[in-house]
């Protein structure tokens, strides 16, 4: 009888132990889930002060902004080719300090923007006053982007006219001289 009454409080203490393990899981992954709300925090707060806003009114980084003002020079009313979109990704790469990966998801991120944002004109306008206007930038930095959108302008070869006169566009309100 004894043997039987060993048995059942082993039997009741293994019961016990799995139940406080079970607990402690819960409790582990509870942890984990604060951790990664915590983690994705700053992710969620700038997709709140940015979810009233829409298109262009979104930018806030002059990266952003020179992507899609490479996209727009390089569309200029057409389709994006694969050999646009490989020149726009190497001048983020070598430019902006992006890996692939990255430069990848900008690009992306920048079709998305630049395809609520209207007509090209008012688009490039609009991303040169920003990139100008943007504080950490100089007359270099305005000087490299131009030669960015000029090589992007020539990845299917010499540029259509529709891309000269974005690039003059950019140039003029960018203050630089042809």
């Amino acid at each position: 009888m004894h043997i039987l009454f060993a048995f059942l409080g082993l039997l009741a203490a293994l019961a016990v132990w799995y139940w406080r393990l079970r607990m402690l899981g819960r409790v582990a992954r509870g942890g984990i889930e604060v951790a990664e709300t915590v983690a994705n925090l700053p992710r969620r707060i700038a997709f709140k002060r940015k979810s009233g806003k829409s298109g262009l009114q979104i930018v806030d980084d002059p990266r952003e902004a020179a992507t899609i003002l490479m996209l727009q020079v390089a569309q200029a009313g057409r389709a994006l080719s694969e050999k646009q979109k490989a020149s726009i990704q190497a001048e983020i790469v070598n430019n902006f300090e992006f890996t692939d990966t990255e430069a990848d998801e900008l690009i992306e991120h920048a079709l998305w923007i630049s395809a609520e944002a209207g007509k090209p004109h008012a688009t490039v306008s609009r991303m040169t006053d920003f990139v100008q206007h943007a504080p950490g930038l100089g007359p270099k930095e305005i000087v490299d982007l131009d030669g960015m959108l000029v090589s992007v302008s020539e990845a299917e070869g010499s540029p259509d006219p529709e891309q000269l006169d974005l690039l003059a566009l950019f140039r003029r309100k960018a203050g630089l001289r042809v």
